[in-house]
């Protein structure tokens, strides 16, 4: 498996110097740590050390790291010590004043001392990610500018050690780079930028003394700035940010990825899940993505307005070409006696779904899993549903028209919510290939109408490179929202409108 090569090596560092300031070392060695939504990291005085030592070694006998993004021989490298005096001591004295050092990103990241007091642990703040990559709070070199560390020097920097597949090596060493940061889409817009050059490889890998003398080569004439600042107004900041990231006050873990939110449930062994939002926010589509429509493991039930008990799981019907009724099974509880895997409920907020469950309603709890717990159904016949059985219910929470589900129901299931949010629609205009000024209006004109209405990103799904926005806009947006405002709001519609003109004009 070929390695990178020295030369290879030499031109990233020198593509890297003066791109971030050198304290971006710390927010690196978080996301190495794990920092990701929801999660914190416990910082003591040693124990970022194994981070450090992943992100910054450079082969120095007394152990010190070597920071290629830093702008002066000063700042390139800190000695072995760092996890203490770098590291913990400055998130330190974040926490305590931020007066001491030149760059304080509380605004974005929260920090809080244990309760013994003798770790601090960091998360990703409210307003997070905005600041990140921005000025000096969020680690650039100078309050106008931004942060703009080439990405595949980054990458190259960060698996020097390790053996890079034959084919498509630009990829796999962006790929291997989200993975060791644990980076999503907009950190790594926000920290990157986007480069192209031909890598070379060799046969073995570089020695630690060779990549020491490489380092130690890149420290020469290093004392003024290098010229590889990107200078970046702060609107033009924030507009990017709202074109990447849904902004909110919330906290940051309700802002999580509900997809990721789904996963985790699942995987702690969570077997109800009811994904609830406005229309066309991807809760289906999660679902699809977890076991296809298709599968003979899975059922799908819509439901209709007034379905009843009788309708979904046990009803007397009229027998053919008799004057006879006899009991006939509803699509659920004929599903849990097939012992379907996956049973999925749509829209149960049509009809009113705890009575429509009836005895059932108690079923689809863990703890009521099993033959042991088994009801028996007005035919006489025992039910029950294997404790392995995944049921997913999905709610429309905009359509006042339905009814309302019980607290009791709710109580037995793992509930997450699919809101509107810009980083579904920038994924879908990606897979879409729309072009980027289009794109990026889109996204502005998204933004307006969330003031609005919680229109889900699944509305532009129809969208392909050539069509045009305006009459997709008339033809497939639009109608949704004269249904919702209707006569008594139509200012808003009209406003709107006016939004749609001024951005694609």
């Amino acid at each position: 498996m070929p390695y990178i090569s020295k030369q290879t090596l030499r031109e990233a560092l020198q593509r890297m110097k003066g791109t971030a300031d050198h304290m971006l070392k710390i927010w690196f060695v978080l996301k190495v740590m794990g920092l990701k939504d929801g999660e914190s990291v416990e910082i003591d005085t040693g124990n970022s050390t194994p981070s450090l030592n992943r992100l910054f070694s450079f082969g120095e006998a007394d152990g010190s790291f070597f920071i290629p993004f830093a702008h002066t021989k000063r700042f390139m490298t800190m000695k072995s010590d760092a996890s203490r005096s770098i590291i913990q001591t400055t998130i330190q004295r974040w926490l305590s004043s931020g007066s001491v050092v030149t760059i304080n990103p509380t605004s974005y990241l929260d920090i809080a001392p244990s309760q013994s007091g003798r770790t601090l642990y960091v998360t990703k703040g409210r307003s997070y990610p905005e600041g990140l990559g921005y000025g000096k709070n969020g680690f650039a070199l100078s309050d106008d500018s931004r942060v703009s560390i080439p990405n595949l020097s980054f990458a190259i920097w960060l698996l020097v050690r390790e053996g890079i597949p034959e084919g498509n090596s630009k990829q796999y060493l962006i790929e291997r780079m989200f993975e060791i940061l644990n980076l999503n889409n907009v950190e790594y817009e926000l920290i990157f930028t986007r480069e192209n050059f031909e890598i070379e490889f060799q046969e073995e890998v570089l020695t630690e003394a060779e990549i020491n003398e490489i380092c130690k080569n890149s420290l020469v004439n290093t004392d003024q700035l290098a010229n590889n600042e990107i200078f970046e107004a702060n609107e033009d900041y924030k507009r990017r940010i709202r074109r990447m990231v849904t902004v909110s006050s919330a906290p940051a873990w309700l802002k999580q990825d509900p997809k990721v939110q789904v996963s985790q449930l699942i995987d702690s062994g969570e077997r109800a899940i009811l994904l609830y939002g406005p229309p066309r926010t991807g809760k289906t589509r999660v679902i699809d993505s977890i076991v296809p429509r298709d599968s003979d493991e899975r059922v799908s039930i819509q439901l209709h307005e007034g379905w009843t008990y009788e309708n979904l799981i046990i009803g007397l019907q009229p027998e053919t070409d008799t004057d006879r009724f006899s009991w006939k099974l509803g699509p659920l509880a004929k599903a849990i006696q097939e012992k379907k895997k996956y049973i999925v409920v749509e829209e149960i907020n049509r009809t009113k779904i705890s009575q429509a469950l009836g005895e059932v309603f108690s079923l689809i709890e863990a703890a009521y899993r099993g033959e042991e717990n088994g009801i028996i159904l007005p035919n006489g016949e025992k039910l029950w549903i294997d404790s392995e059985v995944m049921f997913f219910f999905t709610m429309n929470t905009l359509d006042e028209s339905t009814e309302d589900v019980d607290d009791a129901l709710l109580g037995r299931m793992a509930c997450i919510e699919f809101p509107p949010r810009l980083e579904d629609l920038a994924d879908l205009l990606a897979q879409r290939e729309i072009e980027k000024e289009v794109s990026n209006k889109i996204k502005d004109f998204y933004n307006i109408v969330l003031e609005y209405y919680p229109l889900g990103h699944g509305y532009f799904a129809g969208l392909t490179k050539e069509s045009n926005f305006i009459s997709y806009y008339v033809s497939r947006v639009r109608p949704t929202l004269q249904n919702h405002f209707q006569s008594a709001r139509s200012e808003i519609v009209d406003q709107i409108d006016n939004a749609v003109d001024g951005v694609f004009r």
